[in-house]
C-alpha cells in the first residue's frame, strides 16, 4: 500500500467515525420528549395566611378593621369574631430611654377592638386563605406592634 493510499484510508475511517457520532448524537435528540406547557390556569395558586399592615381606621361597633398592608396601595376590611385574640406588644422600657442590656423580651398585653387606633402598625394572622382579597373574617389574632 503506497503513502497516498494510506492516508486516503485514514482520512475515510475518521470521516465513517465522526459521521457515527453525528448520526448518533442526531438519534438521541429525537428521542427526547416534547416539552409539556403547563396552562396558566392550571398553575399553583399564591397562599397567603398572614400579613403586617398600618390600621387605616377602626369600627369597634361594627368589629372590624380597615387596614393597608406594607407597600400596597388597596385597602383590606378585617371583620373580627368573638374568637378573634387581640395583644399589644409593649417594651418592658421607656424606648427613648432603653437600658444598656442588649437584650429583653417584650410584654404580651391584651386588649379590645376600642384600644386599636389609626396608625397602629399591625400583624394579623389569619386561619382562611387571603391571598387577593379586599376583605376577610376567621382572624386568629392580630398584634399591635410597638
Amino acid at each position: 500500500m503506497t503513502k497516498n493510499q494510506k492516508i486516503v484510508l485514514v482520512v475515510l475511517i475518521l470521516i465513517l467515525i465522526v459521521g457515527g457520532i453525528s448520526y448518533f448524537s442526531l438519534l438521541q435528540k429525537a428521542k427526547l420528549p416534547p416539552t409539556i406547557k403547563v396552562p396558566e390556569e392550571e398553575k399553583v395558586s399564591e397562599e397567603i395566611f398572614s400579613l403586617s399592615a398600618v390600621v387605616v381606621s377602626v369600627n369597634p361597633e361594627n368589629n372590624f378593621l380597615i387596614v393597608k398592608p406594607a407597600k400596597e396601595e388597596k385597602q383590606i376590611k378585617v371583620i373580627l369574631s368573638q374568637d378573634s385574640r387581640l395583644t399589644k406588644l409593649e417594651f418592658p422600657f421607656d424606648p427613648k430611654n432603653p437600658p444598656k442590656e442588649a437584650t429583653f423580651t417584650p410584654k404580651k398585653v391584651d386588649i379590645k377592638i376600642s384600644d386599636i387606633k389609626a396608625g397602629d402598625n399591625v400583624f394579623i394572622k389569619s386561619l382562611e386563605n387571603i391571598a387577593g382579597k379586599t376583605e376577610f373574617g376567621d382572624v386568629d389574632f392580630i398584634q399591635v406592634l410597638p
